[in-house]
């Protein structure tokens, strides 16, 4: 949203919430009821919940002039990664503490005493002297107060000393510094030992950075990140170079066609030579032939299709490489791994050549569709997702749909069919217990070498307790459901996806013992026949934490109908049409009785609750909406006694003309 030259500007939008529902026709039911194979087919329709109204504005600022162009932006995406040929490394500087922030970062080292640097060796070091930290490191770990006693404890006892006998004081003095002696040696050469261990790979990691070129690379889910590094052979004798990586992700391209793919996907312009590498002992390590003083392109690719809840845990040397707090904020605030990769080109004796250091920074990524499925707890979700056929795909079929997910525990495939036909994608998603959700994404490619997704979904799956219930159209069925209380005492409060079908009692918030077991009276009332799901859910007020969910599976049943009617409604006009239908009383007394409809949408009644002497009939007034098209519509009418049960359904027949 651009200001173009504005202090400030706004924008307005309005948004609908939309929901899926499923709903099973009773028809297409009995029609399938005999055969065992068949399955009857599900309604898949969406609807509209609400509106969500979201005002977005840009708010204009003052300039820092302080920071450079370069800082914000990300550096040019170049493909070629080219090692510098200045050497590197560290090149001298002051240690002194006063010029150690006037000077530049990487030329300073600053002197720190060596239990600070390890904490395994300040463990070993057991000499009481201040010279190696000891004294130090007890203080930072100890607080104030307990320190404070030991320094009175200490004082005490010395006191106590210098009244004793002169003789026993200058034994005690000399045996203690007979033991601090013995101490400080065994210190000394254990420091020594320490230093010499250390020296080797201090030297070989300074040795490292010189060879070492850095490549950082802004990665998507399941996109692919090609660049060629430039390998060159120092040595006047021919090498064998091995690339090592110990990182699954990114990974060398071996194959022709696929380096010549991607060369004309990025437009990268360097020379391509097929059947440069060959595998080391038949094995995933590539191994490519050097001539003296030669340089090649070495093609390299990172892809990831890990993200979300699949996200696996960093090993200790990579966690090394990093500072953890600023790769835990990008890791919460993205949904691909942020991490530091080493690729390594050893010569034959085992001795690196060059090495590449690939940083990994994440980008977010785009959701073509969400899908959100709901099922019972602790079983296998299998799905189908059908999509339309290609209509751009070449005539031979070559163009084959590959299906990646983010979660390794979730089976997903897409079958192969043939060209012109519609695909499917199958899933197979573990279960979980309630009211666990699993999230995941799915990557779909059309291309043959998964370069770049297609689309990119996003699947939800909610674990639900299932209840079925079998009930009859228009009639009140209650039903009981137990509800097992958690570690504390919660207040909660139960919430329906449909709150015109359902009532729950109690409806109010209530609070759920810990521990403890409460009982939930739930009341179905249908409004249309067939199979149809719904969803029950009590939520924690305090903390809007989800406590429990009920997936309901609800088989409606027709009911017996006992008047039929056809009303003629006319089209147009913006107003609706008023009409009258009798009712009799069966019964010799004066009873109460509700009125319902299955389309509340398009049939009001002037009185929802009517009163009637035995024998007596009544007039129902019924409004019906307008429309602007023709057509016709039945609409079943309830009768109901006062607890709720069905005296008589009504069928009207509404064309409008």
């Amino acid at each position: 949203m651009l200001r173009q030259g504005r202090s400030a500007v706004q924008v307005s939008h309005e948004l609908e919430v939309i929901t899926t529902e499923y709903l099973q026709d009773a028809s297409l039911v009995s029609e399938h009821a005999g055969r065992h194979r068949a399955i009857p087919a599900i309604n898949v329709y969406t609807t509209i919940k609400g509106r969500l109204h979201i005002r977005l504005g840009n708010v204009g600022g003052t300039v820092q002039k302080s920071l450079k162009s370069s800082a914000l932006l990300p550096p040019s995406c170049s493909h070629i990664v080219q090692p510098s040929q200045a050497p590197s490394g560290f090149r001298g500087g002051s240690l002194s503490s006063n010029t150690v922030h006037t000077l530049n970062a990487q030329n300073v080292r600053r002197a720190q005493r060596l239990p600070e640097i390890d904490s395994e060796l300040a463990s070993l070091l057991h000499s009481r002297m201040r010279e190696v930290g000891g004294a130090l490191l007890q203080g930072q770990s100890e607080t104030e107060e307990a320190r404070q006693r030991k320094i009175d404890r200490m004082a005490a006892v010395r006191q106590h000393e210098e009244s004793s006998t002169p003789n026993l004081q200058e034994t005690s003095s000399s045996m203690r510094r007979k033991e601090d002696r013995v101490q400080h040696s065994q210190d000394l050469r254990l420091i020594e030992a320490y230093r010499k261990r250390c020296k080797a790979e201090g030297i070989t990691n300074m040795l490292s950075k010189a060879i070492t070129t850095t490549h950082t690379l802004y990665a998507t889910l399941g996109t692919a990140e090609f660049f060629e590094f430039v390998l060159k052979n120092p040595f006047n004798v021919p090498q064998t170079v091995t690339i090592e990586c110990d990182d699954p992700e990114l990974s060398v391209i071996v194959k022709a066609e696929e380096w010549r793919y991607f060369k004309d996907l990025t437009k990268t312009s360097t020379p391509l030579e097929a059947e440069m590498f060959h595998l080391k002992d038949s094995g995933p390590t590539p191994q490519v032939y050097l001539r003296p003083k030669e340089s090649v392109y070495i093609p390299l690719k990172y892809q990831t299709f890990l993200s979300g809840h699949a996200l696996p845990s960093q090993d200790r040397s990579s966690s090394k490489n990093a500072n953890s707090l600023q790769f835990i904020h990008r890791q919460q605030s993205n949904t691909v791994l942020a991490k530091s990769i080493k690729v390594f080109f050893r010569a034959e004796d085992g001795q690196p050549l060059a090495i590449c250091q690939v940083n990994v920074e994440p980008s977010p990524h785009v959701v073509d569709q969400t899908f959100r499925f709901y099922h019972p707890e602790l079983t296998f979700l299998k799905k189908a997702i059908r999509l339309p056929p290609a209509t751009d795909s070449p005539p031979d079929g070559s163009a084959s749909l590959q299906v990646r997910c983010s979660d390794p525990g979730v089976i997903c495939h897409a079958a192969a069919m043939a060209p012109g036909e519609p695909q499917d994608i199958y899933l197979k998603v573990p279960g979980a217990a309630n009211p666990q959700i699993k999230k995941f994404f799915i990557t779909v490619f059309i291309d043959p070498w998964l370069a770049s997704p297609a689309q990119t979904w996003q699947v939800y799956v909610h674990y639900l307790q299932r209840m079925d219930v079998v009930c009859v159209c228009g009639t009140l069925s209650w039903h009981s459901l137990i509800l097992r209380g958690t570690q504390v005492i919660r207040k909660v409060k139960c919430y329906t996806s449909h709150p015109l079908e359902l009532e729950v009692d109690p409806g109010e918030v209530f609070a759920l013992p810990a521990q403890g077991l409460q009982d939930i009276r739930l009341g179905v009332r249908a409004l249309r026949s067939g199979s149809s799901f719904r969803y029950l859910n009590v939520v924690d007020v305090d903390t809007r934490q989800l406590v429990a969910a009920w997936l309901l599976c609800i088989t409606c049943k027709q009911p017996l109908i006992s008047r039929a009617f056809e009303i003629q409604v006319p089209v147009g006009g913006g107003r609706g049409s008023n009409k009258k239908i009798s009712f009799t009383n069966p019964y010799p007394s004066s009873r109460g009785f509700k009125l319902y409809s299955d389309h509340p949408d398009l049939l009001q009644f002037k009185e929802e609750h009517f009163q009637t002497a035995g024998g007596e009939s009544y007039s129902i007034g019924l409004r019906f909406a307008p429309s602007q098209s023709p057509g016709s519509e039945e609409i079943l009418i309830f009768i109901n006694d006062l607890e709720d049960k069905n005296e008589e359904t009504y069928c009207v027949k509404v064309i409008y003309r």
